[in-house]
């Protein structure tokens, strides 16, 4: 759905002087501080000292501004896939979505948007192809796995970037208001997963897409 573009107060003297890295810029600073929250148009010109209409100067239109930040903040995920197994390659491919993922959070809400999805991402999905099809799969089963695979990636990255902003722990009082049954059976898992790092919670989910993938080629 379009946002509703506001007209601000009309201040006096001389209109603000921006460019288009200036709107990228901004629009990139305002996702980091709240990757979840939609990018708003409003926001962004009040932020920069122009009308909503005039950041139509720069771009044709809001599809074309999204590309723009898209195409920045993605402008340095180049990983280098090694040569070698596919394996090898797909954990190198996951390692460097994760990192880069959460050094600029603020990429989830450009990756795509109403009917549209970032160019410069499509060229990482690209990639991701290249790998899988090492596997020998072809046509839709090839799709369906780069789908799959693509996904649960970039869900476990965002649940991550989400528990660091909300600073998910764990905490005894939490457990207050189950039943001693169901406390009971989730004391091992708690004191397993206490011991754990996120990155490690992340490179077993790698392990586990790996090994479905391999029985997904085999039947094929």
């Amino acid at each position: 759905m379009e946002e509703a573009v506001t007209k601000p107060a009309v201040k006096r003297g001389r209109p603000a002087k921006i460019s288009l890295d200036d709107i990228v810029n901004e629009a990139i600073t305002q996702l980091a501080h709240d990757p979840s929250k939609p990018l708003s148009l409003n926001a962004l010109a009040r932020a920069l000292g122009v009308t909503p209409m005039a950041l139509y100067r720069y771009v044709d239109d809001r599809d074309a501004l999204l590309q723009e930040i898209a195409s920045r903040l993605l402008h340095d995920l180049n990983p280098e896939i090694p040569e070698g197994p596919w394996q090898e390659q797909l954990r190198t491919w996951a390692g460097a979505m994760r990192d880069y993922f959460l050094a600029n959070p603020g990429l989830f809400s450009v990756l795509g948007w109403q009917e549209h999805i970032a160019s410069a991402w499509l060229s990482q999905l690209a990639t991701l192809v290249s790998i899988l099809e090492r596997t020998g799969l072809q046509g839709k089963d090839l799709a369906d796995t780069v789908q799959w695979v693509g996904s649960t990636v970039m869900s476990t990255i965002f649940m991550e970037i989400s528990g660091q902003k909300t600073g998910y722990r764990l905490n005894e009082a939490d457990l207050t208001e189950l039943k001693p049954s169901e406390v009971e059976r989730l004391q091992a898992l708690i004191s397993h997963l206490r011991q754990k790092s996120a990155r490690s919670v992340f490179n077993e989910s790698i392990e586990r897409i790996l090994v479905n993938v391999e029985v997904s080629a085999s039947h094929d």
